[in-house]
């Protein structure tokens, strides 16, 4: 199973410093990074906030 994270910069706080979201989400197995990078250009469009950072996270079952 893979998730994209992505870290939102969403504005500042009244010292100026910046305020993050985080959000995950649930992708195919057989996404990689250049895909996963199409797709948070893609929602980075249809939104008012930035993509700080985005991460593919793997899992794999031990049991």
């Amino acid at each position: 199973m893979k998730r994209l994270s992505l870290k939102w910069l969403v504005g500042t706080d009244v010292n100026g410093d910046p305020v993050f979201k985080r959000q995950t989400l649930n992708v195919e197995d057989t996404i990689d990074v250049a895909k996963a990078l199409v797709v948070a250009q893609t929602l980075e469009k249809y939104t008012t906030y930035s993509v700080d950072t985005a991460q593919v996270i793997t899992y794999e079952a031990v049991i």
